[in-house]
């Protein structure tokens, strides 16, 4: 049964994979136009855009392989865990700092819109992409010695049992220390910590402003959207990884638990969660920048996409109905029979027609 249940979730995770990768790509391509790359927060989008590309992309060899040695020679799979295993550990570290980092640029520009020009550059940015990144390798890199490939198993006897070797996986310390004490701290409490704390501070600031009903410039207000599509990002974000955080926690109190079909199980559920974080951010990017739509809805893969659906996103047709028709009958009437009056009214109404903000573009 858990095998059957394991294979139904590495095909879930196959086809979230090709969803991400296409949603990722999109995304980045966006955010890297001309019209794009002036803000810092739209040069961190498409760096969080490049690595859940990665890891959509490096997740079906490294996650799927398990459960396809069968058809895969064993020397191959055994080459994906120890060499494109850390990979995929990397550019995950990546996605989850770079989401740190785009929380501060979101908590700067709503909670301090003074300071925002100050610190949210775009250089500042680049340098923010440019050290997440060498963290990212530098403190993974040591998993490149996780394990090691035997390939003096004779082809008759070779699996993935026999041919892969843990190294460092085989001493405790390395498995407390590293594995579960400083990933847990690194990866899960403290990001998660930071992602609470800013993001409720945001929520409060927008509320605030909504409630006091004061108008907003169109500056602030797009700075309000962003955050609110940051703070949806973060909230899958915590649903998909608090079970990775609880795993982690479990292997403190029982290194085997992965050694078994049902740790297997558990493992092949975070992997889901962990490829669905990477590929759902493309909805809340389309549904709160107006900008991002725009230029989404000119790619011919969002036409085709809309076409099929039969849902016309630039043409609406609006049928009059019989109390439409009626008014406009009364309007024509009205005007008719007192054009001085009627012209006296119209130039009054120009006058004290109140003004209304553009809408929010970002």
């Amino acid at each position: 049964m858990l095998d059957l249940l394991s294979r139904v979730m590495v095909t879930v995770l196959t086809l979230m994979c090709f969803l991400g990768i296409i949603t990722n790509f999109l995304s980045l391509y966006i955010y890297t136009r001309r019209t794009f790359r002036k803000k810092s927060i739209n040069v961190l989008l498409s760096a969080l855009s490049a690595t859940d590309l990665s890891v959509c992309f490096l997740a079906i060899p490294v996650f799927a392989s398990t459960q396809l040695q069968q058809w895969i020679p064993p020397e191959v799979t055994a080459m994906i865990m120890v060499y494109l295993y850390p990979f995929t550990i990397m550019f995950q570290s990546m996605s989850v700092w770079l989401l740190v980092s785009i929380t501060i640029d979101r908590y700067l520009a709503v909670c301090h819109p003074f300071k925002v020009n100050t610190y949210s550059t775009r250089n500042r940015a680049l340098v923010t992409v440019g050290v997440v990144v060498l963290f990212s390798f530098a403190y993974n890199a040591v998993r490149f010695w996780e394990y090691t490939i035997n390939f003096d198993v004779p082809e008759e006897n070779r699996t993935i049992e026999e041919m892969v070797i843990p190294m460092l996986r085989a001493n405790p310390h390395f498995l407390l220390w590293y594995q579960n004490v400083a990933t847990i701290i690194t990866q899960f409490a403290f990001p998660l910590v930071v992602l609470c704390v800013l993001n409720i501070q945001v929520a409060r600031t927008i509320i605030r402003a909504s409630e006091q009903r004061r108008e907003l410039v169109a500056s602030v207000r797009r700075e309000h959207s962003t955050a609110k599509m940051m703070i949806m990002v973060v909230i899958v974000f915590l649903v998909c990884y608090i079970f990775s955080f609880v795993l982690n926690v479990l292997e403190i109190y029982d290194t085997r638990i992965f050694e078994s079909a049902f740790g297997y199980f558990l493992n092949d559920i975070n992997n889901v969660l962990v490829v669905v974080n990477s590929s759902c951010a493309f909805v809340f990017y389309y549904k709160y920048s107006t900008r991002f739509r725009n230029q989404a809805r000119t790619l011919p893969v969002i036409r085709w996409f809309a076409s099929m659906s039969k849902f016309n996103v630039y043409n609406t047709v609006v049928t009059p109905n019989r109390t439409m028709t009626t008014t406009l009958k009364e309007s024509i009437i009205t005007i008719r029979g007192n054009s001085s009056s009627s012209r006296l009214n119209s130039t009054h109404n120009l006058l004290y027609k109140p003004s209304y903000s553009k809408p929010c573009d970002i």
